[in-house]
Parts: C-alpha cells; structure tokens; sequence
C-alpha cells in the first residue's frame, strides 16, 4: 500500500512519514525542491518534485497510491500572506482534491487546523467539532489564516459528501521536538532567550507534534469520511501568561513578564521593528488573531479514535532540551 504524504518536509510531516515507516509502510513524499528532502534522509521514504499549487505536477506524485495524507499549507496572518493563503490552503487543496479522485485514491487524511473552529467566546468554554468558522461563528477580527483552512477544510468536506473518502483532522497548536524551521514552536525557544516579555490577553490550544502524527494514523485507521477530529491536548488549553509559567517551571528559570493590551503593545510594537531591535518576531495583524481563547475539546477523537496524548510537561521539556541541542537562533 503506497502512500503520499504532501506537506512531508514541514513540522507534522516529518514526524508523520517518520511514524509511517516506523510501521514498515511505504511512502512517498510530495517535496517542492531537492534540497527540501534533506529533512526526510534516514526515514526510507521516497521523494518525488511537485507542488499542489501546480496540478499538472500531481498525477505522477499520485501514481499507484492508493492513501494521501494532506499536510501541504502556508501559515500567515497578515495581509501581504493573504494571496499565497488562498493560493496554497485553499487552491491547493482543491488541485489535490480533484488530483486524487482522477488517481483512485482510496482514502484521503486531510489536515485543517482547530483554526477552522474559531476562537472560543471565553475560556471555560472551549470549542469542539460542532463549530465552524465558515458558519459565521468566527467571533470577532478577521482570520486570515483560520478562514483560509477553513475554506479547504470545506472543500474536503464537500469531497466526502460527494462521495469520496476523507477524513478531516484539526491539530491544535503544535509544539514540540523538530521544529527546524521555528513554524509554531518558536515562542518557548524566545521565552527562553528572554525575548518574550509582553503577553496579551487570550491563549492557545497546545499539543504534542508526536501525538499529532500519531492522531493522523488513528484518523486514517478508525474515521469515518465526512468526519472532523481535533486533535488537541486539553491540559494545553492555557492563558499566555500560564503556558509561559509552565514553560519557565519546566526549563528550570522564569523570565517576567507584563500583561498589557493588544492596543498598548502596538505602538512600542511598530516602533521596534521600525529600528529593527530584538523583539518576538509579530506584527499588528498577528498580535491581534492571538489576542483570543483559541481553546478547544478532543473529545471525540478520544472516543472514537483513541486518540491519546502525554503530559504537557513531558512535551515541554523534550521541546526544551531540542531547542538547547539546536542552539538558540532568531526564528
């Protein structure tokens, strides 16, 4: 059984080909560059040049496989990010989509983002599967990012209930070991350098890379098409300022700092990327999209995948030791 992995040399994907060949499996690779695969040396995969931006590239990523995992997407909050949102998340899901009916791919494992839920209206009420950001239930501000997987999100749903075989999976904000390219697990690496000494109101939903992967194989193994599963960790349902206490706890050192509003910070924000001076790599637009309870449930992928995840603290400090072992370096 052969398998295509696209998105396989980003955060999720090497650790879910890693996890694939662990179970002797056969995979393929979707990589835009040769010099991409060098993150995929060791695992025993196979690598072949294409991009779902381009579609005619796809139909020989897509030959004699018969299962696609679709990790490919951009992440970006900005307005200058928005072309290449639609583009990526939402075009290219669309180009893959359509790819994989024409190849006879028997089951498709599409990965969204908890994003695709919205943020949660308060804290003590976290989001589950029964939300949808495309619903108008997006609270407040404008998410770039979370509309554009949500978008995706939409046409694998509608690829199911046209028939097709996809299953849907929404990871939460994924931390961990083997974050090469800084893509979400950054802010423990700049707390620890110190740089982190602001936070605004709101918090994130954090898990396990490991444990995401591993919840892409429960997906594909035990979903049933047309279905969402978040894969979250509520013990990662955390304020800034508490996942920032966990984090210092766990390394061993607290670094302070200062709550302030969104409003606040912008200015000194502006004015410190204007002289280019060590700050958390953010803009306007990003401080903003974060300055919510973007906290969810995982209930379902617990029931009916058995989807498990280890402790925070566990995640926290091989994530920590990872980031010493790299060496700490601007994101």
């Amino acid at each position: 059984m052969l398998t295509l992995v696209t998105g396989a040399t980003g955060y999720i994907g090497v650790e879910l080909v890693r996890q694939l060949r662990a179970q002797g499996r056969e995979v393929r690779a979707l990589i835009r560059s040769p010099e991409a695969a060098q993150r995929l040396q060791g695992t025993g995969a196979t690598t072949v040049l294409g991009d779902v931006t381009r579609p005619e590239t796809l139909p020989a990523a897509l030959e004699r496989v018969s299962r696609v995992f679709h990790l490919a997407g951009v992440v970006g909050h900005r307005v200058s990010d928005e072309q290449r949102l639609q583009q990526v998340n939402v075009g290219g899901s669309r180009n893959l989509l359509e790819a994989a009916a024409t190849a006879g791919v028997e089951r498709i494992v599409y990965t969204s983002s908890v994003g695709a839920m919205g943020p949660a209206a308060t804290p003590e009420y976290p989001r589950s599967e029964q939300h949808f950001l495309l619903d108008g239930d997006d609270g407040r501000g404008d998410f770039r990012y979370s509309r554009s997987k949500a978008q995706g999100e939409a046409l694998a749903l509608e690829a199911a209930a046209a028939g097709r075989d996809v299953v849907v999976v929404n990871p939460g904000f994924v931390i961990g070991p083997g974050d090469v390219h800084r893509v979400s697990a950054w802010p423990i690496e700049e707390y620890l350098r110190g740089v982190v000494r602001f936070v605004v109101q709101g918090g994130l939903s954090y898990v396990d890379v490991r444990d995401v992967a591993a919840g892409h194989l429960l997906a594909e193994q035990h979903g049933v098409s047309g279905q969402r599963y978040l894969l979250i960790n509520e013990e990662g349902n955390l304020s800034y300022p508490d996942f920032f206490a966990r984090v210092g706890d766990v390394a061993g050192k607290r670094r302070w700092q200062v709550k302030a509003p969104v409003g606040v910070l912008t200015p000194g924000l502006r004015l410190a990327r204007a002289l280019r001076l060590n700050i958390v790599p953010v803009d306007d637009n990003e401080l903003r999209s974060g300055a919510y309870w973007w906290f969810y449930r995982s209930d379902k992928a617990r029931e009916q995948l058995g989807f498990t995840t280890r402790t925070l603290d566990e995640t926290l400090a091989d994530t920590i030791a990872w980031f010493r072992a790299d060496g700490y370096r601007r994101h």
